[in-house]
């Protein structure tokens, strides 16, 4: 039976790359040592693993997280079609994978049972029109990790822009600001935010909270955020959608020739994605406010 630990994470994925020991470790330390970790005879220092990571081309979570879980592979490309099907709004789709995944060992650890919990709850909210249970079990969902209610996690992060969202959809504007607030502040103080789409989806989602509430400007300052860290990261991810939404705020601001300007660009975003409905809906937008 294979056991798992750091050093065979480390050892597979060096062969799978076809570096040796010494490529591995010039520059960085001695063969010797990455022979020892390799046999799990030493544990290497979080600065040393940081460096071997960093040479083998991966996040240095990648080594716990193939210790935590094995089949790796298989359990991100589970996670990667839910996540999909959830984009699309394929909510019953979504319900049978995680049907199928439930009693799999492979999803027994706290950080995958967190994330079948997590999306039970919006395939619940989505299906069955239950908010109070889909809201308890986004609490579940919370309570199976560690970090404290000063330090939370893209996950977490994640989770609470869910709750928001659920929230907006039964227009308790009162309980997803503060929670959009929340999830804002703890993405802006976060050391490294993996995802970029987090940050951009909380963004789209917050200004649209705050514009359905009537305060436009505050959520105008929040969309052109959004809008400038699409830029920065040279992301298309949701880029139209903050564009449009900055037109249609300056439209309700009394600013015609930037909520032309904006919505002009979202129309060119649309159309560059080849995105015909939202394209459609731009303009449908456009020739009803006359701009």
């Amino acid at each position: 039976m294979r056991q798992d630990t750091l050093g065979t994470s480390l050892r597979e994925l060096r062969m799978y790359l076809g570096l040796s020991q010494a490529d591995l470790a010039d520059g960085i330390c001695t063969q010797a040592l990455i022979s020892q970790i390799e046999n799990s005879d030493v544990s290497p220092s979080a600065e040393l693993l940081y460096h071997l990571a960093s040479r083998l081309g991966v996040d240095i979570n990648y080594f716990f997280n193939m210790i935590e879980t094995p089949r790796l592979d298989y359990v991100n490309e589970v996670c990667r079609q839910v996540r999909r099907h959830i984009k699309n709004r394929e909510y019953h789709t979504v319900a049978e994978i995680l049907s199928d995944e439930q009693n799999n060992p492979l999803f027994s650890t706290i950080k995958n049972r967190q994330f079948l919990l997590w999306h039970k709850a919006i395939c619940h909210y989505y299906i069955e029109h239950d908010p109070h249970s889909s809201f308890q079990l986004l609490k579940d969902a919370l309570l199976l990790t560690a970090t404290t209610s000063k330090n939370f996690s893209e996950r977490e992060i994640e989770i609470l822009i869910s709750m928001a969202i659920l929230h907006c959809e039964e227009k308790e504007w009162d309980q997803a600001l503060p929670l959009y607030k929340k999830a804002f502040y703890h993405v802006r103080f976060y050391p490294i935010i993996n995802d970029e789409t987090i940050e951009i989806r909380l963004y789209y989602n917050y200004s649209k909270a705050l514009s359905s509430t009537g305060d436009y400007e505050k959520s105008l300052s929040i969309a052109k955020d959004g809008v400038q860290i699409c830029r920065e990261k040279q992301r298309f991810y949701l880029f139209g959608e903050l564009t449009f939404q900055c037109g249609k705020l300056h439209h309700l601001l009394g600013n015609k020739d930037l909520a032309q300007t904006y919505l002009s660009t979202s129309s060119t975003i649309f159309q560059l994605e080849e995105n015909t409905p939202y394209k459609e809906h731009v303009e449908t937008f456009v020739k009803k406010i006359g701009c």
